[in-house]
């Protein structure tokens, strides 16, 4: 992800900066999940639900970015 192109959207829209916020909280909980030596199959399910959460909320952010780019904003 292009933190700085993103971060330049968040400062101007909300909506960009909310779904940032909460990739970066899920980035945060999956660095904490891969540094255990081992996982639960709880938290096995949890890292991959995570994977997933953060792969949509970056395409997300991009749509919003490319709506704004042809906006003008």
């Amino acid at each position: 992800m292009d933190k700085e192109l993103v971060k330049t959207f968040a400062e101007k829209h909300e909506d960009i900066r909310a779904l940032f916020e909460k990739h970066q909280n899920l980035e945060r909980e999956l660095e904490d999940l891969v540094k255990r030596p081992y996982l639960t199959p709880e938290e096995e399910i949890r890292e991959k639900q995570i994977k997933i959460e953060k792969l949509y909320l970056k395409e997300r952010i991009f749509d919003l970015i490319k709506k704004y780019q042809k906006e003008g904003s």
